[in-house]
């Protein structure tokens, strides 16, 4: 191909002449092709050069090889207008590098596959954390059940992070997240006082109205601190920052220890924590393993175990510090017990009569003030209870629920051999049902750590326990403490007593024991049961 020649002086010429494959360059096909070569070519696209600006073309019998370079390319055939189609959209590939359609599949050179995406999403969403950390009223992961203790006045807000779902619901997506209570009046503000208001990001602003967009979070809090915003038919304003609460702590105030115990999804570390006071105390953290990000409803389970005990102050139950949630893994952060749990206790300890009473009534009391603070445990047994210097301390609060009934309305795994009569057949749970799990626990304790119902599958268990076959105390549990369980625990719900009586009870076993009474007087303990008359009437049958 010819393009431009180069002893021409004129910029303008250009030649794009060519012979088709299929046609002999002979004088005949040039005869018929330029009827008359010595007049100017008025060939669309071709520029004539000028005369003597260029050399003159040779005729087709002196050098017919040349005529076959810059010969014409005859008139091409009509496209049809499915051909143009397909000629435009080759053309249009090319021009833009082969960017794909909607349907075609992506590729590493094309674009980023969705995971990739994913990640980048994840690792710019952490660079934003780090900097929402600086406001000390960033309540980090903080779920929407904890709002009603902290927004209680028009104006009241806090920052926080939640997952959201996407608009066709098939995806959730983390966002920032301003919790307040509306300025103005409204039915929806009456009917549900907080709000939870949504910052959302377009590239690299953020925004909760179009109109007023900002380049950082910080630009866009002290615009709505000064300015009224309206947002889902409620009207805000940013007045009273709601600071972190004496059990709210970050990551940068917890020290990881050595990992004291793990199973599929958790683990527990010991550690040190810094007070707000400043002061450092040893800590058992509880975390999830991995590091993938926690779902809604896994912080909502593991918020829901610290919400129940983080004001609990009794020497029977484990003591809450507080929580870890500005970043994950989230941090639950408890009192450390160095003691181990109760069953690997009882299962590596030989212990006397007097320390299983104590065991007794240490988590009978424990029990008790759960109830009094309107707390269903659900999860009464030796593995949930731990030790510290001899005492017992009641722990594992992830199932426990607000009294005095919950019904279990989702499938999930029960201890089905802890589970009273009422519990395996409605899925009711109450502060009755956790009395029948302790008389399970009492079993336990007395059986040094042994399995109830022993070598039976859950199945015939539920079928026992249905049938009103209950388990049989072993043959060193005493006597009226057989009789309590038995005539008092091991009944249907409506009879059955509560654990304050229990604990009375048992409280006054154990100090007969403690004080040396190893066989007492089996008539007068009988009495305070109010329990003699039955065993007397069953004597004489």
């Amino acid at each position: 191909m010819i393009t431009k020649d180069q002893n021409t002086k004129n910029p303008n010429f250009q030649v794009s002449f060519y012979a088709t494959p299929d046609e002999t360059a002979t004088p005949e096909n040039n005869a018929r092709k330029n009827p008359t070569p010595d007049k100017p070519s008025s060939i669309q696209g071709c520029v004539t050069p000028p005369v003597n600006s260029a050399p003159t073309v040779p005729q087709a019998e002196e050098n017919p090889q040349i005529l076959t370079q810059i010969q014409p390319a005859p008139e091409a055939p009509k496209m049809k207008d499915r051909d143009k189609s397909r000629f435009r959209s080759k053309n249009r590939t090319k021009k833009k590098n082969k960017r794909p359609s909607a349907s075609t599949e992506f590729t590493e050179n094309d674009e980023k596959t969705s995971e990739e995406k994913e990640q980048t999403e994840n690792d710019d969403f952490f660079e934003l954390e780090k900097k929402l950390r600086d406001f000390d009223f960033y309540h980090g992961f903080l779920p929407r059940e904890d709002l009603s203790t902290l927004l209680t006045s028009k104006g009241d807000f806090v920052l926080r992070v939640s997952e959201v779902q996407e608009d066709d619901k098939q995806k959730v997506k983390r966002e920032v997240i301003l919790s307040l209570i509306p300025v103005g009046n409204s039915k929806a503000s009456e009917t549900k006082p907080h709000k939870n208001v949504i910052i959302k990001r377009a590239g690299k602003m953020f925004f909760i109205e179009k109109a007023h967009p900002f380049e950082d979070v910080k630009e866009l809090l002290n615009y709505y601190k000064k300015n009224q915003g309206t947002c889902n038919k409620i009207t805000f304003q940013l007045k009273n920052p709601i600071l972190l609460q004496p059990w709210e702590f970050m990551h940068s105030d917890v020290l990881i220890g050595n990992v004291l115990g793990e199973g599929a999804f958790g683990k527990v570390t010991s550690g040190c924590l810094k007070l707000k006071d400043g002061t450092m105390v040893d800590v058992a953290v509880k975390m999830t393993k991995g590091t993938a990000f926690l779902s809604k409803a896994k912080i909502r389970e593991m918020m829901n175990e610290a919400r129940f005990i983080r004001n609990f102050n009794h020497k029977n139950v484990v003591r809450l510090y507080g929580v870890a949630h500005d970043e994950q893994p989230l941090y639950i952060l408890l009192e450390l017990v160095k003691g181990g749990s109760l069953k690997s206790h009882l299962a590596k300890n030989k212990t006397t009569l007097s320390e299983k009473m104590k065991h007794c009534l240490g988590s009978a009391r424990g029990i008790e003030y759960l109830h009094v603070n309107k707390c269903i445990h659900r999860d009464i047994a030796a593995r949930n209870c731990l030790l510290s210097d001899g005492v017992i301390k009641i722990t594992d609060f992830g199932l426990s629920r607000t009294g005095p009934s919950y019904k279990l309305r989702t499938s999930c795994k029960l201890p089905t051999r802890w589970l009273s009569p009422e519990v395996l057949t409605t899925l009711t749970f109450s502060y009755g049902s956790d009395v029948y799990s302790y008389a399970v626990m009492v079993y336990e304790i007395f059986t040094d750590g042994g399995e109830p119902f022993e070598n039976q599958s859950n199945a015939n268990v539920k079928a026992e326990v249905l049938a009103g076959r209950y388990l049989q105390m072993p043959q060193n549990c005493p006597e009226p403490l057989k009789v309590l369980i038995s005539s008092k625990v091991f009944v249907e719900n409506s009879k059955r007593a509560s654990m304050t009586e229990v604990a009375n009870e048992v409280e006054k076993l154990s100090t007969q024991i403690e004080e040396g009474h190893g066989r007492f007087n089996i008539t007068k303990n009988l009495k305070n049961l109010n329990l003699k008359k039955k065993i007397f009437k069953n004597e004489e049958k």
